[in-house]
């Protein structure tokens, strides 16, 4: 399949137009010779000693010279993770007036966005010089950072492929940052933006609860066997919302390469959104990725494990580039990057929202939480199956996301008139800010009124959601538009959440440093006789360093602020070299009756930085599922940490891995 197009690029100071041929095919693009590179490319991982790291340091060292060797330094689709100093065209966006987008991303048909040689380049001798640091101490043993000398107690990590995506992941975040640390005064500022009574309480709030049934998917062969089951179900449309796509995940690769073509043949049309940094982040860690297998029950008239066992030796872009030559090949699946930065300050902003809304409305349903295309193995997460009238509320939030990726052709090439493009609806965010200016609830036109009941056509029958284990609720979807404001409109109904809090509050985050906004409230709680507990990950688990210093900055200080709060963390158990699986799951039970659950983690990136869509749930037996699962992972994985100076066994010396996020938990 081939067309002629007009390819507007703006990349640094490159500006030219371009009549081209784009071939749609499992080949790079010439002008993105970072693509052809690294899917030709492989760096052997070994660790076992020095000697070891020094082979593997001249692998990455091939690739470095490759990269050198590469006289069009400067083309590519995207500007890396830096982007304030970048000279490209950007568009303020309609439904998203705090972000601007780069129309290139998404104008060129089956192109991968990703950023020109030179600038990988400099992200490859970043992860040289760290993978020294570590050559550096399995040589001496000195005493350095437990960044660059421990890692997760397993037996099957690969301590310099960790270290390589921590790098990245610290690179990702790094602008953003350092922007917010130019601030001044940020912290107070922001810390009085979540004072008590400007976070209303759920009750407050209840007229915006709409009527739905809740199921929890709590391990990996449910979530398997409950997305396939919905997909096969879809009579109309799939929305797709992924923050990461791991090559060596298979349930992903089955998900994305057999399941979805084999549901689109049959009619059903299939947008998938993917967040373009970590795209650019999982190409680049594909010189280092290693395989997995899959082996899961699946419902009657599932397609085979076929296409996703097709691996090469190398997966680099390949599962991206897999993707959109099957999006290329059926007229009923379309892709799109998510690519934008924060108006003001110029940096990027992650879309960290993961869903997959089947026909979208009243009658459909959505599968959200913590995990992205499909949990991970080895890590605990929560999930959720969602029906009823919520379900338009992420339909909506979705199209406002998918349109605001529509290339911007300036009336050339975009033939699709204003009654074929979709109406940009209010986001949940909208509503609520509405909300925070008037009478509770809005105008009466602003309220939807909805039956008690799921629809009759539900896609499951109640026999089935009784089956299923499915929990009538009442339910809010409230999505975060993060931004150098720090507005975070979850953190301000969590806070709410924690203000009404008569007997109990249970946190389980996977990511997470407590806003002292959050810690404040927190001892208030206890004052008043509320038992508190909080679950996290620590060195012996967490998949991330980057935010492992100001986590437990953050936890001493909340408690010094809060000593009756009772504090958990992973650890190793008593005679074992082998450590704790990753609580990756991120939920807030209230008083066994009100539940926050989604991917939002409870930290000051969700205000400035990513992008989140979380459910607010009234329901008592959600409540009790959630709270069997804390105390069962509490006392499984955890120890209690009872006093400020306790969480120094666990906090990071410091390094560039595990640098600071802005200003907020600094010396």
């Amino acid at each position: 399949m081939a067309s002629t197009v007009d390819i507007a690029l703006s990349i640094g100071n490159l500006e030219e137009t371009i009549s081209t041929n784009v071939i749609v095919a499992s080949v790079a693009p010439p002008w993105q010779p970072l693509d052809s590179i690294v899917t030709s490319t492989s760096v052997e991982l070994i660790e076992e000693g020095p000697g070891d790291i020094v082979n593997t340091i001249q692998s990455l060292d091939a690739l470095i010279d490759i990269l050198s060797d590469v006289k069009a330094n400067r083309l590519g689709i995207s500007p890396g993770f830096d982007t304030v100093e970048s000279e490209a065209i950007w568009r303020t966006l309609d439904a998203f007036p705090e972000y601007q987008t780069l129309d290139s991303v998404n104008f060129i048909p089956a192109a991968i966005p990703l950023p020109c040689t030179e600038i990988a380049l400099k992200y490859f001798l970043r992860i040289k010089n760290v993978w020294r640091e570590r050559l550096d101490w399995a040589a001496t043993k000195n005493e350095v950072c437990s960044c660059i000398s421990k890692w997760q107690h397993r037996s099957t990590t690969n301590i310099l492929q960790s270290l390589s995506n921590q790098i990245i992941e610290q690179l990702m975040v790094q602008e953003a940052s350092e922007c917010l640390r130019k601030q001044l005064n940020l912290v107070p500022i922001w810390s009085e933006c979540y004072t008590p009574e400007k976070c209303p309480s759920p009750d407050e709030m209840s007229s915006l609860y709409l009527a739905s049934n809740v199921h929890l998917l709590d391990n990996l062969e449910d979530y398997i066997y409950s997305y396939v089951e919905c997909a096969l179900k879809a009579r109309h449309t799939i929305d797709i919302s992924i923050c990461y796509l791991f090559y060596v995940d298979p349930a992903a690769r089955y998900i994305l390469l057999d399941l979805i073509p084999f549901v689109a043949a049959r009619g059903v049309k299939v947008r998938i959104l993917f967040e373009s940094m970590t795209v650019e982040s999982q190409v680049l860690r594909g010189v280092f990725a290693m395989g997995g297998s899959f082996d899961y029950k699946l419902p009657k008239g599932s397609p085979p494990f076929l296409n996703a066992k097709k691996t090469t030796s190398n997966g680099a872009s390949r599962l991206i580039r897999e993707v959109l030559d099957v999006a290329s090949s059926s007229p009923n699946i379309d892709c799109r990057f998510w690519f934008a930065r924060d108006e003001r300050c110029k940096y990027r902003i992650k879309n960290h929202t993961k869903c997959h809304v089947f026909d979208g409305g009243m009658n459909g349903r959505v599968i959200a939480g913590g995990s992205n295309v499909a949990p991970r193995p080895g890590n605990l997460d929560t999930d959720f199956i969602v029906e009823g009238g919520i379900v338009e509320s992420y339909l909506r939030h979705f199209d406002n996301m998918w349109e605001a990726m529509r290339p911007y052709y300036g009336g050339v090439g975009d033939t699709e008139t204003a009654e074929e493009k979709n109406e940009v609806g209010e986001t949940p965010a909208f509503i609520f800010s509405k909300f925070n200016a008037t009478e509770l609830g809005g105008s009466s036109e602003e309220k939807k009124e909805v039956d008690e009941t799921l629809p009759t056509d539900s896609v499951f029958s109640t026999e089935e959601i009784n089956q299923r284990g499915g929990m009538s609720s009442k339910s809010l979807f409230l999505p975060s538009v993060p931004s150098s404001l720090g507005e975070d409109v979850i953190l301000r109904c969590v806070l709410g959440g924690i203000k009404r809090a008569k007997e109990s509050i249970f946190i389980c985050m996977g990511h997470c440093n407590v806003p002292e906004v959050v810690a404040e409230a927190l001892k208030k709680a206890t004052e008043r006789g509320v038992k508190v507990e909080i679950l996290t990950n620590s060195l012996y688990s967490c998949d991330l360093r980057c935010g492992q210093r100001d986590l437990f900055k953050s936890l001493q200080r909340m408690l010094q602020i809060a000593p009756m709060v009772e504090l958990y963390v992973t650890e190793l158990k008593e005679g074992s070299n082998e450590g704790p699986p990753f609580l990756h799951s991120k939920y807030v039970v209230v008083d066994s009756e009100w539940v926050a659950v989604g991917s939002w983690n409870m930290w000051t990136r969700s205000a400035f930085y990513e992008m989140e869509a979380e459910i607010f749930v009234f329901s008592s037996a959600l409540a009790t599922e959630l709270q069997k699962k804390f105390d069962r992972e509490r006392n499984e994985f955890t120890v209690q940490v009872k006093t400020a100076k306790e969480c120094e066994k666990y906090l990071p010396q410091g390094c560039s891995i595990c640098a600071q996020f802005g200003p907020f938990f600094l010396e």
